[in-house]
């Protein structure tokens, strides 16, 4: 897939770095066990309270500045649909939608706040 390179959106306002990490590390950490499905289910609702801001955001500055970014787009667009989908049927599936909505918000927080994903690297 080709990438275009656009402008940087300005970064958010308000958003704790070392929490979004923290959250992160919590919903990607290797283990040989499955977490318990009450953490896992806490830490989605976590996920989506840092991840919806975060789209809000792009959206807005998409439509304004570059409203043919079709890469923007598509990354709205599966940020929402983690948005709006639910844990799944068990564990397995609910570890796996958190995982998801944690690599959709590490994306979105690199690329609306280049000056705190440097740090992260």
């Amino acid at each position: 897939m080709a990438t275009t390179h656009t402008a940087p959106l300005p970064p958010t306002t308000g958003i704790s770095s070392d929490q979004f990490q923290a959250d992160i590390t919590a919903a990607l950490r290797s283990r040989t066990t499955l977490p318990p499905y009450d953490e896992v289910l806490r830490l989605i609702d976590t996920l989506k309270g840092h991840l919806a801001p975060l789209v809000e955001h792009a959206k807005e500055h998409v439509n304004e500045h570059q409203p043919r970014e079709g890469a923007w787009r598509q990354a709205i667009a599966g940020a929402e649909f983690q948005l709006k989908a639910g844990p799944g049927n068990g564990l397995v599936s609910a570890t796996h939608r958190l995982q998801a909505l944690a690599r959709c918000l590490l994306y979105f927080h690199r690329h609306l706040n280049p000056d705190m994903a440097a740090g992260d690297r």
